[in-house]
């Protein structure tokens, strides 16, 4: 669950002196979990698909919550913004037009008509959440490090969102050590694939590219397209996903740099925001790149995570068109749109024109930059144990019911996993809500390809 209403709700304390006083209850932006809620933060990567997975999807499939049990699967999205724009600016200034109104432009539908008014600097907020009811709000975490740090940090915190291995160990995939903001107290599942590559604006000048050929980018050492095998001798624009990324930290891995090593042309932006091509400007837009998830890009363009199309358009709409002018709006102007109908034609779709390098040769003769990471989730192991059922009427705790189930040495009434559970065995209750189809065409309603393997004290 990411959403609830904002609620002010008065109650009368009784009368004394013949005077009626009135107690105010604290007014919340989001849902306030209360204390056998389930509550997470973290990555942006993985924020639609734990979304999906709690509430149900965009497509009119169900989530954890849908079957209305007593305690609730919450997910903080990284971003305040339902779009995952990023909610502050590091300058201070108000966007373009110097004002904080809704919307990505002054203009209705600017998001599709003038994509260059993107490029304001968001309003500075440094949102904040309620992590449960009745406490104060705390700064919301953003990205896979700042939810493992959250996690370590906060006992109101049940789970960590990552999309770069936060434990101790060394990350299966590249080999490179993981970055160890949680120790082996704390285990993992890996809940989806999702390949990582480089995007572009669809007209660009951008060519494919090798590790080695980004690391000279990113450096800052080859500074033009004609030094990296294309034609073009105009500046290239590297942007990069903001600190505490999960996608940050993999890309850096992948290329051999590090934060302190990074070029000082390089851009960053949120992680995970094709927008953030258009918003350089239409000089640099062509010759802007980042490293982006496909599973995001798939839900930008409709597109499940196991193949083949949701039967939707994308899922995200222009933030700048009001929902009445949506109603209204007639076909073939700006925010048209049609209720309860599906047509490719919408206007306020947000299909940005970019294209991911996912074939090609890059012109130094090495492979290109293409690979595919699992997505975790973190939770203490000391939580896989606890004999506090968690629902009530079920033996299950909460870590049981929804991440990992493990059948422990000699207990009895285990299953055996299928599917792609195929040759893990659970403890009595059987897979746990994430090893289980329906939690898998949430996830691949995401974009991702949904996988679940656990891991105890890492990676």
């Amino acid at each position: 669950m990411r959403y609830g209403k904002l609620s002010v709700s008065l109650a009368i304390a009784g009368s004394i002196a013949g005077m009626v006083c009135m107690a105010v209850q604290p007014a919340y932006a989001d849902y306030a979990p209360n204390a056998k809620d389930v509550v997470g933060v973290g990555s942006d990567t993985l924020q639609y698909l734990v979304d999906f997975a709690a509430d149900g999807d965009q497509l009119g499939d169900p989530g954890y919550n849908s079957a209305a049990n007593k305690y609730k699967l919450i997910s903080f999205d990284a971003t305040a913004d339902a779009n995952a724009r990023l909610a502050y600016g590091p300058d201070g200034s108000a966007g373009v037009d110097g004002n904080c109104s809704p919307g990505t432009g002054s203009d209705v539908g600017s998001e599709n008509t003038t994509p260059a008014e993107t490029g304001g600097t968001p309003c500075i907020l440094n949102p904040t959440i309620v992590l449960r009811a009745g406490d104060n709000p705390i700064q919301r975490p953003n990205g896979s490090g700042a939810g493992a740090k959250a996690l370590a940090a906060d006992s109101q915190i049940n789970f960590s969102r990552a999309s770069a291995c936060q434990g101790p160990t060394t990350d299966t995939v590249n080999g490179e050590p993981c970055a160890g903001n949680l120790t082996s107290a704390y285990d993992s599942i890996a809940v989806g694939i999702d390949p990582l590559a480089m995007l572009a604006a669809t007209t660009t000048n951008a060519v494919p590219l090798s590790e080695e050929q980004l690391n000279k980018i990113y450096s800052c050492t080859d500074t033009t397209w004609n030094e990296v095998g294309g034609t073009s001798t105009d500046t290239i624009v590297p942007i990069i996903p903001q600190l505490g990324s999960g996608t940050r930290t993999v890309f850096l891995q992948y290329i051999d740099l590090t934060n302190s090593t990074l070029g000082s042309c390089v851009v960053t932006a949120e992680e995970n925001d094709p927008t953030a091509i258009a918003a350089q400007g239409t000089t640099n837009a062509p010759n802007a790149i980042e490293p982006m998830s496909g599973g995001r890009l798939n839900l930008f363009q409709g597109i499940l995570g196991t193949g083949g199309s949701t039967g939707a358009e994308g899922y995200f709409r222009d933030p700048s068109c009001p929902i009445n002018t949506i109603l209204a709006a007639t076909a073939g102007t700006a925010c048209a749109n049609t209720p309860g109908t599906s047509s490719p034609a919408l206007d306020n779709v947000i299909n940005p024109s970019v294209q991911l390098f996912t074939t090609g040769t890059p012109s130094d003769g090495n492979p290109l930059f293409d690979i595919n990471r699992p997505l975790y989730i973190y939770f203490p192991n000391s939580a896989v144990t606890s004999t506090t059922p968690w629902q009530p009427g079920s033996t299950l705790n909460a870590v049981e019911t929804l991440f990992y189930n493990p059948c422990q040495t000699g207990e009895t009434g285990c299953v055996a996993g299928t599917g792609i559970d195929a040759g893990l065995e659970f403890g009595p209750g059987g897979p746990p809500y994430f090893a289980q189809q329906e939690a898998w065409t949430d996830i691949a309603a995401a974009g991702v390809d949904p996988e679940y393997v656990p891991e105890v004290g890492g990676p």
